[in-house]
């Protein structure tokens, strides 16, 4: 019995990814947990186990919480807004006026917090955020997310050219502020700093190449956009004749892969450019809502990247993107990709197992064995109630393809971090 006191024991029918190619699914299995890890699951508890630490959820599945390993945080209020305009229109018109509201700290703070709040409901407890550029409105956003005990990548967003006159920083004052930013919380818990350059277009080579110094100082990851959309790439091409591509200019300039680096949407790569993000450092993030909404001009070929080895992983991209849930990212994902299929068929369709492992383990290889349910994994999790559905004659798996599909965050009763319950 004392042996056992320490832990609690999660019944329901577990759901986890093993790999991309394998769902592990144990019907109606207790998972082990002590100090908030996973130490084992069985279909039987050890004799003495105390039954006051049992949470038995019956019929209810157990799935790991979802990663967002691309969202701006500060777009938040534009979800759904300006949805006919392609992106760099998209950008002038919505995105940089509403960003610049977050100079004020009051804004900032009110924002942020409905953010978070959201990003719990929908069942992400793992995420990866662009802030604005003030570096006051990064620090709230910080301090939320740790409050609310979320694992997260964040940092200050850096942008020194081909921006508005009121949206735009100096260069030497953005590298300062951000070496600020990392100086202060690199090494901090469950929320760590990243180096965020919005993208190439609004970034000039000498900011480049202080924030790859800034990288390699202190050993901090990379979050941006590359290979997004075919005018975004044009611009791109003219503003720096000197490098091949997108990828080239992250990459020479210290950005792409000496560190872990998290380049969101990557749906124009060629060969030259798949080459570098088959370092195991990198990750590719597919946001296909957003892709969709701001007419990118192609779909992520999913597949093709995953049978390659790219790590991938899925965004809610808020704000072009409109919903923060990461199950309707899953269910767009595998949509987009038999739309693809239709025009590529040398490519498979994406099926649910590979999205699903897209949306937990693989977005989670960042943080600290998040994404599964393995020894030594935390115990970051969903509990899923989908019995407003009549669930009594499906599998388990046919349960968690439902729920991505037609479900929603009044289906997720239960989320815990770190084996402690959260409250939305």
């Amino acid at each position: 019995m004392e042996k056992y006191s320490k832990y609690k024991a999660f019944k329901g029918n577990v759901i986890y990814s093993k790999s991309k190619d394998v769902l592990i699914i144990k019907e109606n299995s207790y998972i082990l947990v002590t100090d908030g890890v996973v130490k084992e699951i069985c279909n039987q508890l050890p004799y003495g186990f105390p039954k006051d630490n049992i949470i038995d959820f019956g019929n209810k599945l157990i799935i790991p919480g979802f990663c967002d390993m691309h969202v701006h945080a500060p777009q938040f209020l534009q979800r759904g807004i300006g949805m006919d305009r392609e992106l760099l229109d998209w950008l002038n018109t919505y995105t940089y006026p509403n960003e610049a509201k977050f100079n004020n700290k009051d804004h900032a703070r009110r924002v942020y917090t409905l953010f978070v709040d959201e990003l719990l409901r929908q069942g992400t407890l793992h995420v990866n955020c662009f802030p604005s550029i003030h570096y006051e409105a990064s620090e709230i956003l910080f301090d939320i997310l740790e409050q609310r005990g979320l694992f997260a990548f964040t940092g200050k967003l850096n942008m020194d050219q081909n921006s508005p006159d009121y949206y735009i920083e100096d260069t030497e004052q953005s590298i300062i502020d951000t070496e600020r930013f990392v100086k202060k919380h690199h090494k901090s818990g469950n929320v760590k700093a990243a180096i965020v350059p919005r993208f190439t277009i609004t970034c000039s080579e000498k900011l480049l190449a202080g924030l790859g110094s800034l990288s390699e100082r202190y050993e901090v990851p990379v979050h941006s956009h590359m290979c997004e959309a075919v005018n975004e790439m044009k611009v791109v091409k003219e503003l720096f004749p000197k490098y091949k591509n997108g990828a080239e200019i992250f990459y020479k300039n210290n950005l792409l892969g000496q560190r872990p680096t998290i380049m969101a949407h990557c749906i124009f790569m060629d060969d030259d450019v798949l080459e570098l993000m088959k370092n195991p450092n990198c990750m590719a993030v597919h946001c296909p809502d957003a892709t969709a909404n701001i007419n990118a001009g192609g779909i992520m070929p999913v597949k093709k990247l995953l049978k390659m080895g790219i790590n991938l992983a899925i965004g809610s991209d808020i704000g072009s993107g409109a919903s923060l849930s990461i199950a309707r990212g899953i269910a767009s994902t595998i949509e987009h990709s038999k739309i693809r299929n239709m025009f590529d068929p040398q490519w498979e369709a994406v099926n649910l197992t590979e999205a699903f492992y897209m949306a937990t383990r693989s977005g989670g290889r960042y943080f600290k064995n998040v994404g599964a349910f393995e020894e030594g994994y935390c115990f970051n999790a969903l509990v899923i109630d989908d019995s407003n559905m009549y669930s009594e004659d499906i599998t388990p798996l046919e349960r968690l393809e439902r729920f991505c599909y037609v479900g929603d965050d009044r289906n997720i009763c239960m989320r815990y971090i770190m084996g402690k319950e959260v409250e939305i």
